[in-house]
């Protein structure tokens, strides 16, 4: 039997394909022999012959040569997205069920992406060489987020047993995930095994960590701990077992909109790619929070992960604020899938009630239930004032800091009232970080132009300061600010 097609036209994706020359086909004694196939098309110039038998073993004895478009990737997944293209060079022989490939295929100037994943690889070059059951990865350089990768590594079969061994080197690799955090890494991974058994082993390090101002960490960390979803008893995924240690460069700086944080961290990723488990510890070295119109200091900061079975965070955090004349320490502690323990001190003393109470509103109860005696439209006026400021340092800061990079700004519409600032009125404070280890702050009395204070602070190490102020009198002062731990 004889076949020839003078016309064949096939468009795959919109990746039309033409023969070149008609296609001939014969079959005789249960062997069909493909004796011309040759397509064209956009980056494409594919042609191929041989043999293959219909009965028995079914061997094959195929061989194929040209050019592809990597778009043709898509086809097999709709998932993927692919350019650029391939040179092949390739005999096939041996039975179906388990051939022998001979050859070679150049990958140029290759992309492609998964849907799933946050990123993808471009600019793939390299080679891939096939020598009967081996496939060996003779060089391939890609760029990702930014950074460069390279790959080595083989992969040989036996008995329709598939061993592999592969490894990935990555430099200044950017990730962009969640989105909001992008995160920037160098890697030297290995990935070798089985298909039912291999392991995912090597180290990490990541070098930069940033996180846009409208990332909502707590928002995020409830809504993963709502999606987690077990892959079932079947999947592959439990196949991979994990073995990485992630380690982050010397003081790492971390800064978002209400945070700026220094520290470093020591995990070790276990268990499988279905079910991860994380063990280590992340210790803050430093840092500010900014919350309710209260800067806190960072005094104690560890995140340790000591499940062997999940991923599981332990907080042990300490930071202390300064409330008019009260030195205020605030801790928490415990798991994060469970109501913290907050415990609350302060120097002077004072009932923790009272402390919360001064976190809240400025006030003790005490002076509180007084100003509430003293007649309901003082009150009034204290809580109005309370709920302006926030309204108007919530609007301003964001507009303000999008426009010039300021780092913080407070409207305070009660203004100052102390021994040497008798005089009340609105008061605006304006902070910049000009470097992370000077910070710059200046308060304006908008009421009297004299009121003015500056004031600055040089941190020559992590637990020791110095302030230096131009009070609203003139007067310029320095002090010298030494922190330590307390157990």
């Amino acid at each position: 039997m004889v076949a020839t097609l003078d016309d064949l036209d096939v468009n795959v994706n919109e990746l039309k394909l033409k023969n070149q020359g008609p296609v001939h086909l014969t079959m005789a004694q249960q062997m069909v022999r493909l004796e011309q196939l040759h397509f064209v098309g956009e980056n494409t110039d594919f042609s191929a012959h041989g043999t293959a038998s219909l009965v028995g073993n079914r061997d094959v004895d195929l061989a194929a040569e040209g050019h592809l478009n990597l778009q043709l990737i898509q086809t097999l997944n709709s998932d993927f997205t692919s350019s650029g293209m391939v040179d092949v060079a390739m005999t096939v022989t041996g039975p179906v069920r388990d051939p022998l490939l001979q050859g070679r295929v150049n990958v140029s100037h290759g992309s492609m992406n998964y849907l799933d994943l946050p990123s993808g690889l471009s600019d793939m070059n390299g080679s891939l060489i096939f020598n009967k059951n081996r496939l060996q990865i003779e060089n391939l350089t890609a760029r990702s987020g930014g950074g460069t990768l390279t790959l080595a590594g083989e992969a040989t079969t036996y008995a329709g047993q598939i061993n592999f061994d592969f490894s990935a080197k990555a430099q200044d690799v950017r990730l962009r995930y969640p989105a909001g955090v992008s995160s920037t890494a160098d890697a030297d991974l290995r990935f070798s095994g089985t298909r039912e058994s291999s392991t995912l082993s090597g180290d990490v390090m990541v070098t930069k960590l940033a996180i846009t101002p409208g990332f909502d960490f707590a928002a995020y960390a409830g809504g993963e701990r709502q999606s987690v979803v077990v892959p079932p008893a079947t999947s592959p995924l439990y196949r991979i077992k994990l073995d990485v240690h992630v380690v982050t460069a010397p003081d790492l700086q971390m800064q978002t909109a209400i945070a700026r944080l220094s520290g470093d961290a020591d995990l070790r990723l276990r268990g499988t790619a279905a079910k991860p488990a994380v063990l280590g510890r992340v210790e803050v070295l430093e840092g500010e929070i900014n919350f309710n119109g209260a800067k806190y200091r960072l005094e104690r900061g560890e995140v340790m992960f000591q499940s062997p079975v999940s991923i599981q965070p332990v907080l042990d955090l300490q930071a202390t604020t300064r409330v008019r004349e009260y030195d205020i320490t605030v801790s928490v502690n415990g798991q994060t899938d469970k109501p913290l323990s907050l415990k609350y001190r302060s120097d002077p003393p004072l009932p923790e009630a009272d402390i919360v109470a001064l976190l809240a509103v400025g006030q003790t109860r005490e002076e509180s239930a007084q100003m509430a005696q003293a007649g309901n439209s003082a009150f009034r006026e204290t809580a109005s004032n309370l709920i302006l400021s926030e309204a108007l340092n919530a609007t301003v800061s964001n507009r303000v800091q999008r426009l010039f990079g300021v780092s913080k700004i407070k409207i305070d519409p009660q203004g100052l009232s102390t021994e040497t600032n008798p005089t009340r009125g609105p008061q605006v404070t304006i902070e910049e970080q000009i470097a992370n280890n000077f910070t710059l702050t200046y308060s304006q009395n908008v009421s009297q132009a004299s009121q003015q204070i500056i004031q600055g602070e040089y941190f020559v190490r992590r637990n020791v300061s110095v302030v230096g102020t131009r009070d609203q009198n003139g007067v310029v002062s320095f002090d010298v600010k030494i922190r330590q731990r307390k157990k």
